[in-house]
């Protein structure tokens, strides 16, 4: 153990000095070692910042994938029937009322079904306001399946249903945008087609983040911007209300449900398909999705970026690499007659190595540490621009571990790059080195 330590002591004692003639070479050449040190900057802001965008952009699309009810969330949807089976278009009903009832009782799995029934973008009205927003006929499953909850009020009730009333729920922006941003608009009325709703609740807003947040207390205020308005907008009305007032049928654009865990996906889906064909005497009028493909889908595109950026860094690091190596050949050039003095007075082929492999490492360090001051300032740019093209966007942020990586890959490239010129340095002989002039 002794020895051990002695000789890590002994190491520290010969890397001092090489690291310190390093940085004296470093200042004495300042533009040559810039310019040596170019690639590598460019390579670790390049890195750095291409894989930190690449990670806003995986972070935002699972944000996405929450806002619209997570990977437990399956939905069903129509579909135009295949080639060999359009002949039989006459005999598609599409997804009815049946079907709700078949998967609640065939499919244990399936926690909660929430059936819609879509009446149509509509101008929604109100003392002589108006917008246009989605208004949508559902059942109190909606709330689960969505992951969406009720911030002031109530949710449609099962006796809504049962009496068809005129009441709605709506999202917070379309509260904000009919009621104004501090007045509570609950019991008063809203028209839709000429017939008035009674509002008896406002939905949750879904934050800019994309995430629902449940408040500790109160209520959230505002009606969510940005690209998450969208989410924060719609009037929701008792599904039999939609059906029987507006649609005049039982025909369902859709049906959303959810399963207790992303697990349990793997057996729902096909249950779900096997029910929907008994029910459809076969005909595959439906699909059936759900987010994790989707995220999957995601994850593909998101190797490929990796994968592609990354490769474009490498080649800017490996870049820089050469220029340190043609660098630190020119420098023993200008320094054989210093290598031949230092041999003849007793230093070793390890020590003239040693040198030249730290100098190597200095260059590429003090290049990765302006590399990651440059991929901040690069990001800080892109997301500048970001926020101005989408107002309220959630923009990458550097990661600890991806400057780490970067900075680790600049000083692995230098050390590299370093090896064949230390070890041309370190073979040379003394006595010829001494008569070069």
């Amino acid at each position: 153990m002794r020895s051990g330590g002695q000789a890590n002591m002994r190491l520290l004692d010969r890397l001092r000095p090489a690291i310190s003639n390093g940085l004296r070479e470093l200042l004495a050449s300042k533009v040559r070692s810039i310019l040596s040190m170019s690639g590598i900057i460019l390579g670790v802001a390049s890195l750095v910042a291409m894989v930190t965008v690449v990670q806003g952009m995986v972070g935002n699309f699972r944000q996405f994938v929450d806002a619209m009810g997570g990977i437990e969330k399956i939905t069903v949807s129509k579909e135009a029937l295949p080639r060999e089976q359009q002949h039989l278009a006459d005999q598609s009903e599409g997804i009815t009322l049946r079907d709700v009832k078949l998967l609640r009782a065939t499919v244990p799995s399936v926690q909660y079904v929430s059936p819609e029934a879509d009446v149509g973008w509509e101008r929604v009205s109100r003392d002589g306001k108006e917008i246009n927003t989605v208004v949508r006929g559902c059942t109190s499953d909606y709330l689960p399946v969505a992951r969406r909850w009720v911030d002031q009020g109530r949710f449609l009730s099962d006796l809504d249903q049962l009496v068809r009333a005129d009441v709605c729920v709506i999202g917070s922006a379309v509260a904000e945008d009919l009621f104004g941003a501090n007045a509570d608009p609950l019991g008063q009325t809203v028209k839709v087609r000429g017939r008035n709703f009674v509002v008896v609740g406002v939905l949750n807003n879904i934050e800019s983040t994309g995430v629902s947040i449940r408040p500790s207390g109160g209520r959230s205020k505002g009606g969510g911007g940005g690209m998450w308005r969208w989410r924060n907008s719609g009037v929701y009305i008792p599904l039999e209300t939609a059906l029987l007032k507006f649609t005049g049928n039982d025909k369902l654009t859709g049906l959303g449900l959810r399963v207790p865990s992303a697990e349990a996906l793997a057996d729902a889906v096909p249950q779900i398909t096997r029910t929907l064909l008994q029910s459809h005497n076969g005909l595959q009028d439906f699909r059936v999705d759900t987010n994790e493909e989707t995220l999957d889908e995601f994850r593909k595109t998101e190797s490929a970026f990796t994968l592609s950026l990354g490769g474009v860094a490498a080649i800017s690091l490996f870049v820089g690499g050469i220029g340190i190596m043609n660098v630190m050949l020119a420098s023993i050039n200008e320094r054989i007659r210093e290598i031949g003095v230092r041999k003849s007075v007793g230093a070793r082929a390890s020590d003239i190595f040693l040198q030249f492999l730290a100098e190597a490492a200095v260059i590429a360090s003090v290049g990765g540490f302006i590399g990651l001051a440059v991929s901040a300032i690069l990001l800080a740019v892109m997301n500048f621009i970001l926020s101005a093209v989408v107002p309220g966007g959630v923009t990458a942020a550097l990661n600890p571990w991806v400057m780490f990586g970067g900075f680790a890959s600049s000083v692995t490239i230098g050390l590299l790059a370093g090896v064949y010129p230390a070890v041309r340095a370190a073979r040379l002989d003394p006595i010829e080195a001494l008569r070069h002039e």
